[in-house]
């Protein structure tokens, strides 16, 4: 069972993790911090491509700068789940075009604010670096996390399978965030058109505050499934006013990550199973990761050093 399950960070350069202590004073540069970091996991989210488009130089220096067996997430760009982008994030030709129609500088761009053309050739150009990775089998998972005001729709169950047909063989994950998409009458349309285009269905952890969709957890894709850990802090999700650090701040237990063991042996049916720590406030979700780590029996390779650290 455990070859097949693999647990990351959704960051490996958030801030306060680089203040935490987790990496050693010797890993000073990006390079020597996803060493470190890709000697202890064997696998990473990479959320930077949420903000702006991943350049093809980073690719190759991730892949060149990391075991063969270590695999990388990608979160989409904001565009394409609904999000709304800066327009410095965006390809010079696209920042001209929209400037030329009269976007103002500091306006948010939202994917209705493009041409069908534009969209297309935006999309192209974020996906080409990621095949590089798929192309290497280094990629985990392509992941489209949408907003919580992305309520069930038919247009939206449309989009989906459009996602798959432009995406082409890639493994694709959705993360929904509202109940909508699971409520009844909903999640068999939802489920269905997830297992037709092969597209595994994301689990969360995170706290049930009336609108979230839950704990389900159905296996949809061939290729394997994805669980994401954001945390139990009802305060700060209820919170409009809070930051992204105070969301997410939060310490798992032992006994709510044990929790998780029965539903991943279920989920292990899969090819491959991805658990990944979002509470990425300090330490916080390394701590959580490397004793869901020890709890699977997985290999650790930095759990002595870890120990030393006090991180575990």
């Amino acid at each position: 069972m455990s070859e097949k399950i693999r647990v990351g960070l959704c960051s490996w350069t958030d801030k306060t993790l680089l203040k935490s202590g987790f990496y050693p004073a010797s890993a000073s540069t990006p390079a020597s911090r996803l060493a470190h970091y890709s000697g202890i996991f064997s696998t990473v989210e990479v959320d930077s491509t949420y903000y702006a488009l991943p350049d093809p130089g980073n690719v190759f220096r991730w892949l060149a700068g990391t075991p063969k067996h270590f695999t990388f997430g990608v979160k989409a760009f904001s565009i394409f789940t609904f999000h709304r982008a800066r327009l410095a994030s965006l390809p010079h030709w696209l920042r001209e075009e929209l400037s030329g129609a009269g976007v103002p500088r500091d306006a948010p761009v939202r994917r209705e604010d493009l041409t069908p053309g534009q969209r297309k050739r935006l999309f192209e150009e974020f996906v080409s670096p990621i095949r590089i990775m798929r192309d290497s089998g280094r990629l985990a998972y392509l992941l489209f996390q949408f907003p919580p005001y992305w309520t069930f729709s038919r247009d939206r169950l449309a989009y989906l399978r459009r996602l798959r047909e432009v995406s082409g063989p890639m493994p694709l994950a959705v993360e929904v965030r509202n109940g909508s998409w699971l409520a009844p009458g909903n999640y068999e349309k939802f489920i269905d058109a997830l297992e037709a285009e092969n597209i595994a269905y994301t689990a969360v952890d995170e706290p049930d505050i009336g609108w979230t969709p839950g704990p389900d957890w159905p296996l949809t894709a061939e290729w394997g499934t994805l669980a994401r850990f954001h945390g139990r802090n009802s305060a700060g999700w209820r919170d409009r006013r809070a930051s992204v650090h105070e969301r997410f701040d939060y310490e798992y237990s032992p006994s709510e990550l044990g929790e998780w063991l029965p539903r991943i042996e279920d989920a292990v049916k899969a090819k491959a199973v991805y658990l990944m720590y979002n509470n990425c406030v300090g330490d916080k979700a390394a701590r959580a990761a490397l004793a869901m780590m020890e709890m699977l029996g997985l290999p650790v390779t930095g759990l002595r050093v870890a120990r030393q650290k006090n991180l575990f």
